[in-house]
């Protein structure tokens, strides 16, 4: 038999890893997360409040992470691993309605508890089907430590929120650290590198599609605030900074080696972890998608008006933490130096607070051409390469 029967949810060796359009109906949903998240942010530009929007928005990006994981380890041609992705989509539904007041209230209960039971829910499921097979204990492992993890979860729901966000933030970052060390558990052990290969094409490929998917979120903004106005006026050139801003973040992320991280990941000597590593890069990206999404927001609400401090900082913020995502993510996991990247990080933090006074329109307008000039200009100069490290540095 090609497929044990006890591993027959699982993809085969020799069976192609194509994303399924079931992955792509899930990263649609990954839009709505989004737009909610932005959405909060923009409606308090309090510290507190920005912190409660990063810990959210690592819960819903952790929940992508997980299900990136199933789907390419596992068939989601199968009806129950199509089951599987759709429960879970449903529950991020759930999270998603919640997102808006999930630390007042109890909307926090209703995106603890989604959180906690999609997560219980997938890892119940895989550990019944793969009885008797020798993978069994992967999603076990996994399933033990969201057990345990849920209980902070549950029970930060009923607390305060300074406590609430104290105690989730302790819990998703646990979520974190223990998928980066294999899930160790004292009498299962921990997963072994074999155990957590994945297809590296699938993976990234996964990793462009639902970037390429958040950057929608970015033009939605600009068209949902658009109102009804004269077409030559300063919201309608601010549509016209989001569109650009859009396409220049497109192209800094697809070119300079972005499609090498499939040769990174089937390369490496633990395949799982590298894998992991692109994903909370990513999760710093899509930070900055949210940020510049936001920042959209406060430029379509009023252009003409002066940035006050909060504001301007999330403008700025938007552009400046995507490129430091895309920097980590070149250096951590492509091994590549792109100077360009930090170098615009610094430039770009350097000429937002010159930018106070100015209106916000404005504002967007130096962080775009910023932008621009880190994307469309070309490199200059040949690879550097390290030995030791193999590191490749490039302008």
């Amino acid at each position: 038999m090609a497929r044990a029967r006890s591993g027959w949810v699982l993809r085969g060796r020799g069976d192609p890893r194509r994303i399924s359009y079931l992955e792509l109906l899930f990263d649609l949903g990954l839009i709505v997360a989004l737009t909610r998240l932005s959405s909060r942010l923009t409606g308090d530009l309090g510290w507190n409040h920005a912190l409660e929007t990063v810990v959210l928005l690592a819960a819903i990006w952790w929940v992508w992470t997980v299900t990136a994981y199933t789907t390419n380890w596992y068939d989601p041609g199968l009806p129950l691993v199509q089951l599987i992705v759709l429960g879970v989509m449903f529950g991020g539904l759930l999270m998603s309605l919640a997102v808006s007041s999930a630390f007042e209230g109890p909307n926090g209960f209703a995106f603890a508890a989604a959180y906690v039971g999609l997560h219980l829910y997938r890892g119940l499921i895989l550990v019944a089907a793969l009885r008797g097979h020798a993978l069994r204990r992967r999603p076990m492992r996994v399933l033990v430590w969201f057990c345990l993890t849920g209980v902070l979860w549950l029970v930060g729901a009923f607390l305060p929120g300074p406590a609430r966000l104290v105690l989730w933030a302790v819990a998703v970052t646990t979520d974190f650290a223990v998928g980066l060390f294999g899930y160790p558990l004292p009498r299962l052990g921990r997963s072994s590198a074999e155990e957590l290969r994945v297809g590296g094409e699938h993976l990234s490929e996964r990793y462009r599609q639902m970037f390429i998917v958040t950057l929608g979120e970015i033009i939605l903004v600009g068209v949902r605030l658009y109102g009804d106005p004269p077409f030559v006026s300063l919201r309608t050139a601010g549509v016209v900074l989001l569109f650009v801003l859009t396409v220049t973040m497109w192209r800094t992320y697809i070119v300079y080696v972005a499609s090498h991280l499939a040769i990174g990941i089937d390369e490496a000597t633990n395949p799982g972890r590298i894998g992991l590593v692109a994903a909370y890069a990513h999760l710093v990206m899509v930070a900055g998608v949210v940020l510049v999404a936001a920042g959209g927001d406060i430029v379509a609400r009023d252009p003409s008006g002066p940035a006050h401090p909060a504001a301007l900082a999330v403008v700025v913020a938007g552009p400046v933490v995507f490129l430091a995502g895309r920097a980590a993510y070149a250096l951590v996991v492509l091994r590549a130096m792109l100077w360009r990247l930090p170098i615009g990080v610094v430039v770009l933090s350097v000429a937002g607070p010159m930018a106070r006074g100015l209106p916000a329109i404005a504002v967007a307008a130096v962080m775009t051409a910023g932008m621009m000039a880190i994307a469309f200009v070309p490199h200059c100069g040949r690879p550097v390469y390290r030995t030791r490290w193999n590191i490749r540095t490039r302008w």
